[in-house]
């Protein structure tokens, strides 16, 4: 009997109550795919007047996942000739607590953007693992990352927690043919621009992270997680100049909140259609940092917690 091939494996994640229709909805990750089924089981002992006396059940109907997988970050219409498109990391943005927002109005200058949502939704999933098949029938919720280093891809990494469908049994079903995306990968690089209240900084690493807080809900005619609130987080790495040395401390004392402005994917610092990504967040607030000794020169770590009701805007397409 065959083995089965992790290699051969494909995700396909859709927001909503829908399942995705593969090869629709396909989502590439970074590495193998395995989902292991969680099945609560209780033992217990029985009483018989011997030793060793032991049994236990298995609770099937709970079958769950929590599954970290991490995509790369691609243009959205590199052609510029279709702007409204969505990128492929769309619908996992959408199921992490971001409302997807397309604008067609004027033709030629469509845009996608993604603003943190107050009505968080689930989503659906097929996994497919060498002609195994595995459902998630609207109980998906995703708990994302985005880590911009620089001279190296976008990514975005994903914790995922959502309820098997049939009680974790996977189908026998051939893997369906995927056409992978052609639009080229998302670097940081080094004329992009990150500011903070205005003023540049030169980090060499950003992270976002949403910080959810994901629930179980489970019980008769009910098997699903949520995402009940976020605190979403920036932190960015970079060596402070001597004149600005005191400012994260200054900052923290004050409890500043300014606007950071994210743009990756730019043309010397210029947005171009269809491959820059512009990231707004119009409230951060001074949360916490922390010094360290690299190369012999103060490294700092900087993190703002974003605040108000749009936190953070994540735009694609259209720019001039």
């Amino acid at each position: 009997m065959a083995l089965i091939n992790t290699k051969k494996t494909a995700l396909f994640l859709k927001s909503g109550a829908t399942l995705p229709a593969a090869p629709a909805n396909f989502l590439e990750v970074e590495e193998e795919l395995l989902l292991t089924p969680d099945i609560p089981v209780e033992e217990f002992k029985r009483i018989n007047g011997l030793l060793g006396a032991n049994s236990s059940y298995a609770d099937t109907c709970h079958t769950t996942i929590s599954q970290t997988i991490s995509t790369k970050m691609r243009f959205s219409n590199s052609a510029a000739d279709a702007l409204e498109t969505p990128p492929e990391y769309g619908e996992l943005l959408k199921i992490a607590g971001f409302d997807e927002t397309i604008a067609v109005s004027t033709p030629g200058e469509e845009t996608v953007t993604y603003t943190n949502t107050q009505t968080p939704i689930r989503g659906s999933a097929v996994a497919y693992i060498d002609g195994k098949k595995h459902q998630m029938t609207d109980s998906l919720v995703a708990d994302v990352t985005m880590n911009f280093p620089i001279g190296k891809v976008a990514t975005i990494s994903a914790s995922l927690s959502a309820f098997l469908d049939n009680e974790g049994v996977a189908a026998t079903e051939a893997n369906p043919t995927v056409t992978l995306n052609n639009e080229a990968v998302l670097l940081t690089g080094c004329a992009d621009i990150f500011t903070a209240g205005g003023a540049s900084l030169i980090p060499d690493n950003i992270s976002i992270a949403m910080g959810p807080e994901v629930q179980e809900f489970y019980g008769m005619g009910r098997k699903q997680f949520g995402i009940q609130d976020y605190m979403i987080k920036i932190t960015a790495d970079f060596y402070p100049d001597n004149t600005n040395y005191n400012t994260a401390i200054t900052k923290l004392a004050a409890g500043t909140t300014e606007a950071i402005v994210i743009k990756l994917g730019t043309l010397a610092g210029t947005e171009v259609n269809g491959k820059t990504v512009v990231i707004t967040c119009d409230a951060a607030k001074a949360s916490t940092f922390s010094d360290s000794n690299d190369k012999s020169t103060v490294k700092r770590s900087f993190t703002w917690l974003l605040t108000g009701t749009n936190q953070i805007s994540i735009k694609h397409g259209f720019y001039a």
